[in-house]
């Protein structure tokens, strides 16, 4: 995809009704090419330093799309386009600055996004913990794990690999659990990462409320890869995938709070 864009600066005698009917006349002639895939246009968001900076500071901006530098050009070249430039010309007076490129890809920091599930399961707080620490038993009871391996574990930590369908496509990843037995928290964090991943992380923690009753809370602390080329994982935008994630999340959230609870409430009603 190449981006076609434009700065416009008009002079100050062009009149509002003008601009419009000549970005309106624009957009027609854009959209009705077959070589352009879309076009858009924006006044320019003015700050205070922008009435005394130094060379050109648009007052609308406009951008449209190609498959590829090659339709840019057909476009470009075509006879109502000059027709339409030359008669607009001799009606306003305007200045414009382009440039031709492909999506932006922006670097820089990326905040995480965080999200707390809960559920109140009608089990002891040490049989919610059991079903919690048992993470090679998730294949058995998450529906969305296959499997569940550790590779490394000690009274205090795991390190598992995962097998999950995640949005209908089937992933998997190593991940390092942080066990506090004393305070019921598990902390864990993707060391090898899932495709669109860039960080995963977050916690399990299992409340008394009563004898018999626990609150249990599951969070994550995630974000996407950082995209290559404008694309995260070679087929989606940064948006797409932060989309993808956040559904991810929430369906596999409610999903295993909710495996937990079951399996913790018939282990109990199986012992009683």
């Amino acid at each position: 995809m190449i981006l076609h864009t434009l700065i416009y600066r008009f002079d100050d005698e062009v009149t509002e009704s003008q601009r419009r009917q000549f970005f309106d006349g624009l957009q027609e002639l854009v959209l009705g090419s077959e070589h352009i895939e879309g076009f858009g246009y924006e006044a320019h968001q003015w700050l205070p330093v922008d009435e005394n900076s130094r060379g050109m500071t648009g007052q609308v901006i406009a951008q449209y799309a190609a498959k590829d530098l090659d339709a840019l050009r057909k476009f470009s070249e075509q006879p109502d386009v000059h027709e339409f430039l030359t008669t607009w010309r001799s009606k306003i007076s305007y200045e414009s600055a382009y440039a031709n490129h492909p999506e932006i890809t922006f670097a820089g920091r990326r905040t995480l996004r965080h999200t707390e599930h809960t559920v109140t399961v009608d089990a002891p707080v040490d049989v919610v913990w059991d079903v919690l620490v048992d993470v090679e038993g998730y294949a058995r009871i998450f529906p969305p794990t296959r499997e569940a391996k550790i590779i490394e574990g000690s009274e205090t930590h795991q390190i598992v690999r995962l097998v999950v369908d995640v949005n209908g496509q089937v992933q998997s990843w190593v991940s390092r659990r942080d066990i506090d037995h004393e305070r019921h928290v598990i902390a864990y964090r993707q060391l090898e990462l899932a495709p669109l991943i860039g960080h995963m992380g977050g916690e399990w923690r299992a409340y008394p409320l009563t004898a018999t009753r626990t609150q249990l809370v599951l969070t994550h602390d995630f974000k996407p890869k950082d995209p290559v080329d404008g694309k995260v994982a070679g087929k989606f935008t940064y948006e797409e995938a932060d989309e993808l994630l956040q559904g991810g999340v929430e369906r596999n959230s409610v999903d295993d709070l909710g495996a937990v609870k079951s399996e913790a409430e018939r282990r109990v009603s199986g012992a009683a």
